[in-house]
């Protein structure tokens, strides 16, 4: 059967598309390369440029990568037309482009070897999230947004007090932005337990992840939504790459570099995880220890054992949610178990 394959690279304001034809194994040809707008326009006119690719009885495949959220509407476009999508997670992406020794990074180039992954790698299917899911994705988020900016408020406020002779207007009208903020937290926060309520099984599962000290349940929420209840991962190594959370090393000959994690994929799980990790180093004992041992090794950088900590909660959490148990704080928790 001939495979086809149609490689999406995204962006906010536009996609380029390739499509590219096999007729035997590793053996593929381009048969188009073009610009689109990313909008409803750019997608009818991205499908008539398709479907005018796509021969009759072949294998047709829409590949694109899981990045922020600009992959989203063309897929749920392209999935309510009937066509096979595949969101690909960014570091089988890229663990793909190294096999290749491709160096050239283009839009063009990056969408050719997106088609080459379609054709040659094995490629599930994306399903859309569930509308539970997607509502509370949509809260969980606005609820970060607001909470980024009540802090931010505070600590303006905090500046303004210790400055000279500051305007009392201003720190009124400081006071209350952060009044706002905090209400619209409140509702958001009961919005959410409200909608999570609504299935019974989710909110069960979500009950019994809250066992993990550190943790709360908007956390959980965010977490569980921003991964799709972690319908893409098939191991703790992808978890961790999709959320940034992937040890970079900075290493060449007799140099040696910083090592440092990668902050590409998901940055809302990282914003998500800093506040619970900062708890349960002082309350959850093997996150304590990790971060003791950490900062032991290096004392003038405590960061580091605050990103362990976040890690390894991530972990925690996806463990406990695939599993659907409790924490159990007697049970010896061992490094990616």
């Amino acid at each position: 059967m001939v495979k086809i394959s149609f490689g999406i690279d995204i962006s906010k304001d536009s996609f380029h598309a390739c499509v590219k034809l096999s007729e035997h194994l590793n053996d593929s040809k381009i048969k188009g390369i073009k610009n689109f707008d990313n909008n409803k326009k750019g997608f009818d006119l991205f499908l008539t440029w398709a479907k005018k690719r796509i021969r009759e009885n072949s294998s047709v495949q829409f590949v694109m990568e899981a990045t922020g959220v600009y992959y989203e509407d063309l897929a749920y476009f392209l999935y309510a037309k009937g066509y096979n999508v595949a969101v690909v997670l960014p570091n089988k992406m890229n663990s793909y482009a190294k096999s290749l020794s491709i160096k050239t990074k283009t839009d063009k180039q990056d969408s050719s070897m997106i088609a080459s992954f379609g054709i040659e790698r094995k490629v599930d299917n994306w399903k859309p999230m569930s509308p539970l899911y997607k509502e509370l994705r949509d809260l969980s988020r606005e609820f970060l947004s607001s909470k980024k900016e009540v802090q931010r408020a505070k600590n303006q406020l905090h500046a303004m007090k210790y400055a000279h002779k500051k305007s009392l207007t201003v720190i009124n009208l400081k006071e209350e932005q952060i009044e706002f903020y905090e209400v619209k937290m409140k509702q958001l926060k009961d919005e959410i337990k409200k909608v999570a309520k609504q299935d019974t099984a989710f909110y069960a599962k979500v009950k019994k992840v809250e066992t993990l000290p550190g943790v709360g349940f908007e956390t959980i929420i965010g977490i569980v939504c921003e991964t799709n209840g972690f319908e893409l991962f098939n191991s703790i190594r992808q978890l961790v790459s999709y959320a940034g959370f992937d040890i970079v090393f900075n290493q060449s000959g007799g140099f040696n570099g910083k090592t440092k994690i990668s902050k590409r994929g998901n940055s809302r799980i990282r914003q998500i995880l800093y506040m619970p990790a900062l708890s349960a180093i002082q309350h959850n004992k093997p996150i304590k220890n990790l971060y003791d041992r950490i900062i032991e090794k290096n004392p003038k950088i405590k960061n580091k054992g605050v990103v362990a900590g976040m890690r390894k909660l991530l972990i925690y959490v996806f463990v406990l949610w695939t599993k659907n148990e409790e924490y159990d704080n007697s049970h010896e928790w061992s490094a990616g178990k």
